[in-house]
């Protein structure tokens, strides 16, 4: 009787726990809660630390990439044309990113840690499609300077939102939760329609892909060749037809030039140039290096490309082939830990693997026309990448134990 009156407090203690975790993974995609989502995270790095002994998570898992990454940073300095900035950039890149990572790893224990957070990522997902899809309703127009964020962003939150929705839909065995989550996919879809950003449906057709072939090579679902490369076939056509009409509607809009005239293709030549000039130094870290030092490769004609809209590329200037290399390797890295969790007999842990590499690849995509891969959109990336690694090392540990025991 004692236990079962105690299970309760448990439960509440940790969701009260878990608190700052979900506030922060609700309101990472809202403008203007700078203070608010820094005081969630700070908080959430607190209570990890603070329970580290309690929680006794594995080892964090891509330590050696995650060091090089953030010692090629600091080197950068030496270079760096300002120290200030660089120093402010590495501290919200890398400082505020890893601390992210390593709390929301050592908080998910259980399948109920990590599905609480990821209801509370969903709940933000609800409010942002919804409140973009009505503005778009009313207005025509999807409003840059919104609550909900500038149509860029958008991307970059459907490459987390959609591996996150392939998880609850092939997890949960309760109807109704399986109806919420199409109603939310419906609704990203419909989202990522109206914010007219083309690498949208690349995006989701990469990553469809890849939930599909993995999905039948590691025997969770059953499908012929045919009907396997059918499906493939069937997601690339929607994909390339999605992209047709929204590039249509962008040159009535916008009058946008041809995708063969884009300016950013015409802009990525020059900046490997510059970069082969500087290939071990760069000018240090930060977005904003470009316009600070390079401002003669921004184009008269769109001075909104003041970086490269490209993160490799703009590693590149900030911190040379040093920088595209440490990047290179962290993203690889991510992917090795969830490949080797998809070669796992447990299926959960096949889920875990599918959907990382879905979102590490999607989120790279995503980051190769736009480097939207700062402030709330990289916190975001390494919070969920913490919480589904800290579950799948937990996991796969516990299964090494009960093999070798």
């Amino acid at each position: 009787m004692a236990d079962l009156d105690r299970r309760p407090r448990m439960d509440l203690m940790r969701a009260f726990t878990l608190l700052p975790f979900m506030v922060l993974l609700f309101i990472l995609p809202f403008p203007g809660t700078v203070a608010l989502r820094l005081l969630c995270l700070a908080g959430a790095f607190v209570v990890a630390i603070a329970l580290w002994r309690r929680l006794a998570p594995p080892r964090i898992p891509s330590k050696p990439a995650l060091v090089f990454w953030a010692l090629v940073a600091l080197l950068s300095l030496a270079g760096a044309v300002d120290i200030p900035y660089s120093l402010g950039e590495i501290k919200n890149e890398i400082l505020y990113t890893t601390m992210a990572f390593v709390a929301f790893f050592a908080i998910t224990r259980e399948e109920n840690d990590l599905e609480r957070l990821l209801i509370a990522l969903l709940a933000g997902a609800v409010v942002v499609c919804g409140w973009a899809l009505e503005t778009r309703l009313r207005l025509g127009i999807w409003q840059e300077r919104g609550s909900y964020g500038g149509s860029g962003a958008f991307p970059g939150y459907a490459a987390v939102l959609a591996p996150v929705l392939f998880l609850f839909g092939a997890c949960t065995q309760r109807q109704w939760c399986r109806v919420a989550i199409f109603a939310l996919g419906v609704m990203v879809l419909a989202t990522g329609f109206v914010s007219l950003e083309r690498i949208v449906w690349w995006i989701l057709a990469v990553q469809g892909v890849i939930a599909l072939v993995l999905s039948s090579r590691g025997g969770l679902i059953r499908l012929s060749r045919l009907r396997l490369f059918a499906c493939l076939a069937g997601i690339v056509v929607l994909a390339g037809g999605a992209f047709v009409v929204v590039h249509e509607e962008r040159l009535e809009i916008n009058s946008d030039s041809a995708i063969a005239q884009d300016s950013r293709l015409a802009q990525w030549p020059v900046i490997l140039e510059r970069i082969a000039r500087n290939p071990v130094r760069g000018d240090g870290f930060g977005r904003e290096i470009m316009k600070k030092t390079h401002s003669d490769m921004i184009p008269e004609a769109n001075p909104m490309l003041w970086h490269a809209h490209n993160v490799f590329l703009n590693y590149g200037l900030e911190m040379g082939l040093p920088g595209i290399l440490a990047l290179a390797w962290v993203f690889l890295s991510l992917l090795r830990e969830y490949w080797f969790f998809c070669s796992s007999p447990d299926s959960k842990l096949k889920l875990l693997g599918i959907a990382g590499i879905m979102m590490v690849v999607g989120v790279v995509l995503r980051n190769q026309v736009s480097d939207e891969f700062v402030r709330d959109a990289a916190i975001l990336f390494w919070a969920v990448n913490g919480a589904l690694l800290g579950l799948g090392c937990r996991r796969s540990g516990r299964q090494e134990a009960a093999g070798t025991g």
